[in-house]
């Protein structure tokens, strides 16, 4: 199964921000001029992409993550729970914010050799888009497919989306 290569990514990453209620749309984050990640802290894949994406930062150096529900009453504050929840969502260091493929685009164009798979998803947006919201309509079958629906950190009461995307799956005995 796929999960278990992955899995030995996982390890536990304090949240990057102290105090997020104390921030509004639009402020910057302080993550020291680091890209912030928000992710599903309810969904295995997602927590299992944040774990790829932060061996591929070696160091930390250019992403910063935390999960989504840290954030809702302030950077996602007005954002509705399904929008915020079936995406993976980017804040850069002035504040702007990306959702969905174009957030994850922006990820891989910070980390190390990733400018040209970025440059190439760019050129081809609307494919990438298109592949994305594919992938968030279908990540419950793909995650429970390969075994990727389990994860350590997960937390199934953040799963605040459309419950058929990820049923709660005990995890195995350690």
């Amino acid at each position: 199964m796929l999960a278990l290569p992955i899995r030995a990514l996982a390890k536990r990453m304090p949240p990057a921000v102290e105090h997020p209620e104390a921030l509004a749309p639009g402020d910057a984050p302080p993550t020291n001029g680091r890209l912030l990640l928000l992710f599903d802290g309810g969904c295995g894949i997602c927590l299992h992409a944040r774990d790829t994406f932060a061996a591929w930062d070696r160091g930390g150096r250019r992403l910063a993550f935390d999960r989504i529900a840290r954030h809702d009453g302030g950077l996602l504050r007005g954002i509705p729970a399904e929008e915020r929840y079936s995406a993976w969502h980017v804040v850069h260091p002035d504040g702007r914010l990306e959702s969905g493929a174009a957030g994850v685009i922006s990820s891989v164009a910070a980390l190390p050799g990733g400018r040209p798979l970025a440059a190439l998803a760019r050129r081809h947006e609307r494919v990438a888009d298109r592949g994305y919201r594919w992938f968030v309509r279908n990540r419950g079958w793909i995650s429970r497919g390969s075994g990727l629906i389990n994860h350590p950190q997960r937390d199934p009461r953040e799963q605040l989306h459309d419950p058929r995307h990820l049923e709660v799956v005990p995890h195995p005995a350690p």
